[in-house]
Order: C-alpha cells, then structure tokens, then sequence
C-alpha cells in the first residue's frame, strides 16, 4: 500500500511520532460586515447557522435585531455592524436582508451574532497577532481584543465577552 508522505505524521530520526507545534497557533472562526474581515476564538463560538428568522423585540437597544429560535431555545440575535457602531454603506430598508448567525458565548445563555459572510477558520500563529492599532476606522474599539495582519487584509479579532454584555441604560438628553 503506498502512501502519501504529506500525510503521514512527522516522525523523528529514531521513528517516534512528533506532535506538530499547535500550542504556538490560536484558532478563529473568520466572518465579513462590509469590507472588514472580523474573527472571534473558536473556543467562544457553538456553532454557526445560515440564516435564522428573526423576530423583531419592542423596546430592545438598538443593537439587538429580536430573536431567534434555535431548537427550541431562543437566543438573543445582536446586528453586528450596530454592536461595533460600524458605518456601513449598506442602506438599510431596502428589502429584507439574510445574515448568517455565529452562535456564540456560554452554552448556558448563547446569543447569535449576526454576520453578513462566514469566513473559514483559521489557524494564526501568535507572534503575528497584536494589539488593536489606536484607531480601526468606523469600529468602537472597546469591541476588539487584537488584530492580525494578513497578506492581503486585517483580521479583527473581537472580544466575545464585550459583544455579549448589556450595554448601561443612558438616558437621551435631546
């Protein structure tokens, strides 16, 4: 039976089995608002749907689209774009719209987090991931944990735990 070498695992020069250095990589499930290519870490991601009715939620902070019923279990769905306060030259009204959901969070309480294009996952090695540069254009950058510059772009990596937590009531003072 002959094999392939690319698929064999590495082995040393006494025969023993290498495990490849993965503890030098972190893994992000990748998805697209617009032209920004955002990421989060797969540890913080459930699973990921195409589109999902969502059922509009009176009173709901602007960020919060409704809800969706996943199984039986309703999660809040949070738009992205309005989540980050990212601009987009996306005209909204003008039809209705499908975004794909990246559950995500604490099993327990999940909440969907609604993209406009799933990516891939991606292993990144760490020496190439850094801190947020001190201004990412249209994004509030309380959102974003790192970044990663890419051949041809930059990868977003958001914080999880920020997306998800209750913003403070304010009061509107106009």
């Amino acid at each position: 039976m002959n094999q392939n070498n690319d698929t064999l695992p590495a082995v040393d020069n006494r025969g023993n089995v290498v495990e490849m250095a993965m503890a030098d990589t972190a893994q992000f499930v990748t998805f697209y608002y617009d032209k920004h290519f955002f990421g989060l870490p797969i540890d913080d991601v459930i699973e990921i749907n195409r589109a999902l009715d969502v059922t509009p939620v009176p009173m709901a902070p602007r960020y919060v689209s409704g809800v969706v019923n996943l199984r039986g279990q309703i999660l809040t769905a949070i738009n992205l774009a309005r989540r980050i306060g990212l601009l987009c030259k996306i005209k909204e009204g003008t039809g209705k719209r499908e975004f794909n959901n990246v559950i995500m969070g604490d099993r327990e309480e999940p909440v969907s987090l609604l993209v406009e294009r799933i990516g891939d996952v991606m292993s990144i090695p760490t020496e190439k991931i850094e801190p947020p540069p001190d201004m990412i254009e249209g994004i509030d950058l309380k959102y974003v944990d790192q970044v990663c510059k890419l051949d041809s772009k930059l990868l977003i990596i958001l914080n999880s735990k920020a997306l998800e937590k209750a913003e403070e009531s304010k009061k509107n003072k106009s």
